[in-house]
């Protein structure tokens, strides 16, 4: 691993961490502020709708203007939102927080996802795909676990100080080790590519889909996971977090030497294997009658998932054409922020009107489907990128 590359990683595993300390309990702090289901709601909406629509611009500009930018920017802003966090009197502040928290992870997400495929040398996506994505997952996993030993020891009021010191100490890594490298590259590289080009690029049209399956995944195992696990084999707390955190740390695990397997054989038949292996396993919750048997289709999700996820970046890395890596990565993050915006209150619907299993035969179902467009797209595709497409059909224009 280089430095460069090194220095992200670290940077981006303690971002996440940080993150993962503070809102998975931000429901119950809210408690105090007397807020209602609904204000809860409206928090997490506030966070995803901020992210969901800065995603694609701040993609596209640091595809102009360069990633480092933008990378310091949103760690300094998860700093501002831990101090205003500690100073908020009211539930309207927290929503404020949370859609300055929601802006930052848009500064932070795509950019680093870009700024990977930048350093990444050819043949060697998966690789580098991989590592970034265990500095991420490991991150977003170990968050939570993290978080509710400090809220046990201390309180809340010392998460969002954890947060603000992680979120600075990324900051000075950053600044003072990561190179302004797509600066450096601007010059040389061609102008950026209207919309359509990039969607009209199959490959990269497939991981979309790709994206839309994992979205579908994240949704039940993080809210219905827990409501059948709860409510139909009446399991303690302990073992539904123990369900909740275990796809991704088992995921997180395999993603760099499956990244490392990706750059050595078909990423279309990791996809398609890791894709079914998900989803069969999502549709076989309803089944479960112990413990045992979620704990066993939780663990098949996340194997799924790791053999899969590495290979779809690596597919998108490998695609994107040059001066658009970061409009391609947050293309793929804004079709999963959207999807966890939507999904959970149509199948919360979905639930009241039929049943709590027909959420999950669903999502296996629409998981599936999702994975068979990805896999048609990007074998019927002769490895052209989006930059390809464009010099076949039309001359390449700056949107």
């Amino acid at each position: 691993m280089n430095r460069p590359l090194l220095v992200l990683s670290l940077a981006l595993f303690a971002s996440m961490l940080g993150n993962g300390v503070v809102m998975p309990f931000l429901p119950l702090y809210a408690q105090q502020f007397a807020a209602s289901g609904t204000a809860v709601g409206m928090l997490f909406g506030a966070h995803s709708a901020a992210r969901t629509f800065l995603l694609p611009i701040i993609g596209r500009t640091s595809d102009r203007h360069g990633r480092k930018a933008f990378l310091l920017g949103g760690m300094l802003l998860y700093a501002v939102a831990a101090i205003a966090y500690l100073l908020a009197n009211s539930l309207f502040t927290l929503v404020i927080v949370m859609a300055v928290q929601g802006i930052a992870t848009a500064m932070i997400q795509p950019t680093s996802l870009a700024y990977v495929g930048d350093l990444t040398p050819k043949g060697k996506e998966g690789t580098y795909a991989g590592y970034a994505n265990t500095a991420f997952l490991g991150g977003v996993a170990g968050g939570p676990v993290l978080g509710g030993v400090i809220k046990d020891l201390f309180n809340m009021q010392m998460s969002f100080i954890v947060l603000g010191v992680l979120s600075l100490l990324s900051f000075v890594l950053l600044l003072a080790f990561l190179p302004d490298l797509q600066r450096k590259q601007t010059t040389t590289k061609a102008g950026a590519l209207p919309w359509r080009a990039i969607i009209a690029s199959r490959p990269i049209l497939g991981v979309t889909f790709f994206r839309i399956e994992y979205s579908l995944s994240n949704v039940i195992v993080w809210i219905f996971v827990p409501l059948l696990a709860a409510h139909l084999l009446s399991l303690n707390t302990t073992q539904v977090g123990l369900l909740i955190s275990l796809n991704v740390l088992v995921s997180t695990i395999l993603q760099a030497p499956c990244g490392r397997l990706a750059d050595r054989m078909s990423k279309t038949l990791l996809i398609g294997v890791g894709g079914s292996v998900s989803a069969l396993a999502l549709a076989a919750f309803p089944l479960a009658s112990h413990f045992w048997h979620l704990l066993v289709l939780n663990l098949l999700i996340g194997v799924g998932f790791g053999f899969a996820y590495p290979a779809h970046m690596a597919l998108a890395m490998e695609h994107a054409p040059d001066s658009n890596m970061g409009t391609v990565m947050s293309m793929l993050l804004t079709v999963h922020s959207f999807a966890m915006t939507v999904v959970p209150p149509l199948f919360g619907l979905l639930v009241d009107r039929y049943t709590l299993s027909s959420a999950f035969y669903i999502a296996g179902v629409l998981s599936l489907i999702a994975l068979v467009i990805c896999c048609v797209l990007i074998r019927t595709t002769s490895r052209k990128s989006a930059g390809e497409v464009i010099q076949e059909g039309e001359p390449a224009v700056t949107d």
